[in-house]
């Protein structure tokens, strides 16, 4: 990963709470899902899983900063990671926090 990749998101990572609540747009959230994870890195049956990854709000953004932002080098805002997030946990994890 080149160097300014690498620090925008270590700055995503710092600038989202990790235990706050979950208060993006779902539909736009859909919308960045489609265009950046649905058929094009996975299937949503990785979201029906037994053995999920994320248990809770914080580690669904954990998740994508990870894998989106950093492994898959998105250019990802702040806002379209809880975008992503809160449309994530409404439809598939219902989680509270």
């Amino acid at each position: 990963m080149r160097a300014g990749a690498a620090l925008a998101a270590l700055g995503t990572m710092l600038a989202l709470p990790a235990s706050a609540a979950l208060d993006g747009d779902p539909g736009q959230g859909k919308e960045l899902y489609s265009q950046y994870c649905a058929g094009q890195c996975h299937t949503a049956e990785v979201h029906q899983r037994e053995d999920v990854k994320a248990n809770t709000q914080a580690e669904i953004v954990a998740w994508i900063q990870r894998q989106c932002t950093q492994a898959m080098s998105q250019d990802l805002s702040i806002q379209d990671i809880e975008d992503l997030a809160t449309y994530l946990n409404d439809k598939y994890y219902q989680y509270e926090e």
